[in-house]
């Protein structure tokens, strides 16, 4: 079954709290283990970053959520694409609160596929490489065990 994924960043709207976020993570997690989807979801405070993958039809589910959302606003799509295999399998909605310098790092870089790539031409990061290395490390180890939620 051919893999597709998605990456966007968005803007979350005033007076958004953790408890809220938790909801979103609940209700995630629970819809996208019906639909196939596996990613991951970033908070800085006042803006989200997220990928998920899967099939195209669970992807498509899933994004037409996040398009109807209220918790956001002023959604970016960085990048719609095929992959060859999952980069997150075990992961039905992991997140993490992380740095805005971090999070805008992904999201400027250059997002031209799902690979892991150096550094662009203009010096810009990878926003997908830059993304695994936040969530793997350095050497590429997917999942850690300590790090890994969901099922």
């Amino acid at each position: 079954m051919p893999l597709c994924a998605i990456a966007y960043v968005s803007d979350a709207v005033d007076g958004i709290q953790a408890s809220d976020i938790d909801q979103i993570l609940a209700a995630a997690g629970s819809f996208n283990k019906v639909a196939g989807v596996t990613g991951v979801l970033m908070f800085d405070g006042h803006h989200f970053l997220q990928y998920f993958e899967g099939p195209d039809d669970g992807v498509n589910s899933v994004y037409q959520r996040v398009l109807n959302s209220r918790t956001h606003r002023n959604l970016r799509q960085l990048l719609h694409a095929r992959i060859p295999a999952r980069n997150f399998p075990r992961w039905t909605m992991a997140s993490a609160a992380i740095e805005p310098e971090v999070l805008a790092s992904i999201a400027d870089g250059a997002w031209a596929g799902f690979v892991i790539e150096p550094p662009a031409a203009d010096g810009r990061s990878v926003g997908f490489t830059r993304l695994l290395e936040l969530w793997t490390g350095v050497h590429g180890e997917l999942e850690p065990a300590a790090l890994t939620l969901g099922s």
